[in-house]
């Protein structure tokens, strides 16, 4: 047997021993397929997200869901966790199930339980609710799958609720400031802590409340911003007496002309602060004219029976002065008979500010309590019915805001730098 022969036989037998051990070694490698019974229940929170799971297996194989509209499965190859399990939120009021069934050819099908839970939900409209005065109502809008209910602050109230969730809630009006509140929305059920809170705040700056002009001489009780005025007269004292549409300041601005033992009753549309039954901070405006001087003339009063001295006089000195006992008199020489003047009083206790024609000319520390207004209302232009301390004058102008102007709000209402 030449060389040659002899390597082609060698390489043969060879050839012929590795194949003989590649058979052996897949005979030994024995197939294989299971899941751990740990895995064997899956357990999801009502959130969408997945979890995956080992199959241990040296075969190929399939997964299915019974439910895979909510529940899906998906085989991830090169990964030791290759069983990928994905659910959607569970917007249900209740658990819910699905089976993955997992095949492979010559084995048992392995089930893998699926449950997920649901979350209790609600949910408001809006993350927080701002309230002024200029309107009383406002709405809010709840949504949820489970059984709810609401706690209110004390000054709000529930007026009505719409099929969709939508409350409308109405509120009482506050004096100028701030106040907090929180309405929460929370579960009733047994098992559902679930829990909103909207918080509220009301603002209410300080703004004119209410102004008469006197510019229509056929509706001297017209308003231009709040409620109408009421014409008193004293019958025992002139029963015929009539206020008189005379000129004003200008040719678009009319006046009216008071006459003795007469005055307006007004609704001032003021607000008290919380825990108060009366109004205690205000800033009151009258443009007059007065004829002569040496003469007292009252421009309001508090007390609703005005048996009891006014709340601000002109007073008859010469020159006049304008003030009361409480505050002390000032702005001698600054009131002219015959012409036209802008007073301003700004009350809240224990800071009182008197402007004269957009100057500040007195100012008084008093928190007397004779110049609390009643909500009923308050008397302007007219002297107490017993002492008779006023005479017939002329008005162009009241406006009352529901706050403590400072001379710089003046000043800007007046137009001065």
């Amino acid at each position: 047997m030449n060389s040659f022969t002899r390597i082609l036989l060698l390489s043969w037998l060879l050839g012929l021993m590795l194949s003989c051990g590649e058979d052996n070694l897949v005979e030994d490698e024995a197939p294989y397929f299971g899941v751990s019974g740990s895995e064997l229940e899956q357990v999801f929170t009502g959130e969408s997200y997945a979890l995956y799971v080992t199959v241990s297996t040296n075969r190929e194989f399939t997964a299915t869901s019974s439910a895979p509209e909510w529940c899906r499965v998906e085989i991830v190859e090169d990964k030791v966790d290759n069983l990928k399990i994905s659910v959607d939120d569970n917007e249900e009021v209740s658990n819910r199930t699905a089976q993955i069934t997992v095949s492979s050819t010559g084995f048992d099908n392995i089930v893998i339980n699926v449950t997920q839970g649901w979350v209790p939900t609600l949910t408001a409209d809006k993350p927080y609710v701002l309230l002024t005065n200029d309107n009383l109502n406002f709405t809010l809008k709840v949504s949820g799958n489970v059984e709810y209910e609401l706690e209110l602050p004390a000054w709000i109230t529930q007026k009505e609720k719409q099929p969709d969730g939508t409350y409308l809630f109405e509120f009482l009006p506050i004096a100028p400031g701030e106040r907090l509140g929180n309405i929460v929305v929370q579960s009733t059920g047994e098992n559902t802590e679930v829990k909103v809170v909207v918080p509220v705040v009301q603002r209410e700056r300080i703004k004119k409340v209410a102004s008469w002009l006197f510019d229509d001489p056929t509706n001297l009780t017209q308003a231009t911003v709040g409620k109408a005025l009421e014409m008193v007269r004293n019958i025992n004292y002139n029963p015929n007496a009539q206020f008189l549409s005379v000129e004003g300041p200008s040719e678009s601005n009319k006046a009216v002309r008071i006459p003795v033992n007469c005055h307006f009753l007004a609704d001032h549309g003021m607000i008290p602060r919380e825990g108060q039954n009366y109004v205690a901070e205000y800033t009151l405006f009258f443009e007059f004219k007065i004829p002569a001087v040496g003469r007292f003339y009252s421009l309001f009063q508090t007390e609703l029976a005005n048996t009891l001295d006014a709340e601000i006089f002109i007073r008859s000195a010469i020159p006049p002065t304008i003030g009361v006992g409480a505050t002390g008199y000032a702005g001698g020489g600054l009131i002219e008979a015959g012409k036209w003047h802008r007073l301003y009083l700004s009350f809240k206790p224990g800071d009182v500010k008197f402007f004269i024609d957009g100057q500040l000319f007195n100012s008084s520390t008093t928190s007397d309590a004779r110049f609390r207004m009643s909500t009923a209302g308050v008397i302007l232009c007219g002297g107490p019915w017993t002492k008779k301390d006023d005479n017939e004058f002329d008005i162009a102008e009241i406006s009352i805001w529901n706050g403590a102007l400072t001379l710089d709000n003046v000043k800007e209402l007046e137009g001065i730098e």
